[in-house]
């Protein structure tokens, strides 16, 4: 059975936002609102930096482990420490025991 950390570790605190778009002038404006707040554990895995355009661009990708939620879905944006990370994909559901989520999250800062 999966047992990722002592549940004293779910300790860093993240913010969950759902997207939403509206039309403003004839473009698509893409809007966050807050959903609520989770905690769980966040681990970085890479930093890769892109040179495009004459732009250097710095894509983050982390895992973030919490517990299950129906309402994470991929697009949705987590804000911790005043960063925004966009899930990538679908959330894993840990040995399909609706226990644990796995999360695969990426920032991108620059010229993106």
């Amino acid at each position: 059975m999966y047992k990722p950390a002592n549940l004293r570790e779910f300790v860093t605190q993240a913010v969950h936002k759902k997207p939403a778009t509206q039309v403003i002038n004839g473009h698509n404006q893409k809007t966050y609102t807050a959903v609520g707040t989770i905690k769980g554990k966040f681990k970085q895995k890479t930093t890769s930096e892109l040179n495009a355009n004459g732009l250097t661009i710095v894509e983050d990708k982390v895992s973030f482990i919490t517990w299950w939620s129906n309402n994470l879905e991929a697009q949705d944006v987590l804000t911790i420490n005043n960063i925004d990370f966009e899930i990538i994909g679908t959330v894993e559901n840990v040995e399909m025991r609706n226990r644990y989520a796995v999360l695969s999250l990426r920032r991108i800062e620059g010229g993106a």
